[in-house]
């Protein structure tokens, strides 16, 4: 699956990593199955990896579709729910847009697009230079 998530607790995080060719069900699944998740935390940001996105389902009127779905799942918080795309490349450029653009108006979801791995983690106030290390502490011991 081109699709996969990672709840890092330590971060208050939830890293997204999408790679090839990126279809709208598979965005909509891979949420809905993060939001299962255990460790699931209705305020957690977002990170969302698009560095190895190739190509993306273009269908604008299903995507504000599914975006309008998954921000119902967004509990009411005293702050916006953060998605922050780190889209260095012109495929993940499009997606990050694309998702933008379909949650434009939304008061409960800030979105940001970022083309640099460190300033993405930066503007999270992240520690990490990069998202290995961030993978890193993901992976130690509490």
């Amino acid at each position: 699956m081109p699709v996969t998530f990672k709840i890092i607790p330590k971060r208050q995080l939830i890293l997204f990593t999408y790679s090839g060719l990126v279809t709208l069900q598979e965005s909509m699944d891979i949420v809905a199955q993060s939001a299962l998740d255990p460790q699931h935390q209705p305020w957690q940001r977002h990170l969302c990896d698009l560095s190895a996105v190739t190509e993306v389902e273009r269908d604008f009127l299903r995507l504000m579709q599914m975006q309008a779905k998954i921000a119902e799942t967004f509990q009411p918080q005293a702050h916006d729910k953060i998605v922050l795309f780190y889209a260095p490349t012109k495929a993940g450029q499009m997606m990050a847009e694309m998702a933008r653009k379909s949650w434009e108006g939304l008061n409960s979801v800030l979105v940001m697009v970022q083309h640099s791995e460190a300033q993405a983690l930066a503007m999270l106030d992240l520690p990490e230079q990069n998202l290995q290390a961030l993978l890193q502490i993901a992976e130690s011991p509490a």
